[in-house]
């Protein structure tokens, strides 16, 4: 299936909703809300700390610059040896292999590699379509959680973290390291998230092309989206960040997202308002089941096809199973 009909899924996805539900008024003093209220960060820190182990080493060998007490290109060799080379001219005589000078008679200088410390990007999609939700919590409620799980991982393992916020604009935060940055990229991704005032979003594609100038070697990327506005051209680029960075694709969905609950009076409810359900019929029900089961397998395959892993979560799902589906091993 080519990405056009990808496109085309999404938007008869959106094309379904339209026509099976009518808008109400907002709730206007929810949705100037946080996502997530301090008492909200606190409480999935403290889960988060019962729940989440040291990462897992990046088998891509990062070049990012270095930060904090970590030695630098730019202020000599670093402190783990690698290897030893025969003496040249200009060679430090401190770092001559003096072992191996008396093995072999001759002299040998010892080399030392820089130790190097990758960096976390979390991209988070807050735009319109990931505000909304029918069970349990919103879309962008669930993808600022699973956001959270992350910042905790990267916050014990001592890593830079930063997070990319797309919204009505593309927002970002400086890099974070250290004890408060769960925090801190928790407060960031919280902001109210009221209903658009603009008619054109940014675009995933547009983003990954900066972060694919952006981000060093070695680093890890975890994109948490509904990938509504998946093409080639961002496959593409998704495929190209493959070999640069660490890529991670997390699938944010509704559960009437794949299969609308055969209830009366059904009533949907987002960030951007309420709808009432029309009456629907058996037909309508099997349609939608059938097209959303073929729209979620094509989105697996297309980022599979450009060796991107991806997790899917519910809005329902609670992080343990999230946690358990990845069994940490490919959490990042």
């Amino acid at each position: 299936m080519s990405s056009k009909s990808v496109l085309f899924n999404f938007n008869r996805l959106s094309d379904w909703l339209r026509q099976l539900f009518k808008p109400v008024q907002p709730d206007t003093v929810a949705v100037r809300q946080p996502i997530l209220s301090q008492k909200d960060i606190h409480q999935l820190g403290e889960m988060l700390s019962q729940m989440v182990p040291k990462a897992t080493p990046n088998p891509k060998a990062s070049e990012s610059l270095k930060q904090g007490e970590q030695g630098s290109r730019f202020l000599g060799s670093g402190m783990e040896y690698e290897e030893s080379r025969l003496y040249q001219p200009g060679d430090e005589v401190r770092r001559i292999n003096w072992r191996l000078m008396a093995r072999t008679g001759q002299a040998y200088t010892k080399l030392f590699q820089e130790e190097r410390q990758e960096s976390w990007t979390l991209l988070v999609d807050q735009r319109q379509s990931m505000r909304f939700g029918t069970q349990q919590r919103l879309k962008v409620t669930q993808a600022v959680r699973v956001a959270g799980y992350y910042a905790w991982q990267a916050q014990m393992a001592g890593l830079p973290v930063d997070a990319i916020r797309l919204a009505e604009t593309v927002k970002s935060t400086p890099i974070f390291e250290g004890r408060s940055s769960y925090e801190q990229l928790m407060e960031f991704l919280s902001v109210p998230q009221p209903p658009m005032t603009v008619t054109k979003e940014p675009r995933l594609h547009d983003e990954l092309l900066e972060c694919q100038k952006r981000l060093q070697v070695g680093s890890r990327l975890i994109i948490i989206s509904d990938f509504q506005d998946l093409d080639d051209a961002t496959l593409n680029v998704m495929a190209a960040l493959q070999q640069k960075v660490m890529l991670k694709a997390v699938l944010v969905y509704d559960a009437v997202e794949k299969q609308l609950p055969a209830i009366s009076g059904l009533k949907l409810q987002g960030l951007n308002g309420q709808t009432q359900a029309h009456s629907l019929t058996h037909q309508d029900y099997v349609a939608y089941e059938a097209w959303a089961s073929q729209y979620f397998e094509t989105l697996r395959q297309k980022l599979s096809r450009v060796g991107v892993t991806l997790i899917e979560i519910s809005t329902q799902d609670d992080l343990l199973n999230l946690h358990r589906h990845v069994g940490f091993a490919g959490a990042a």
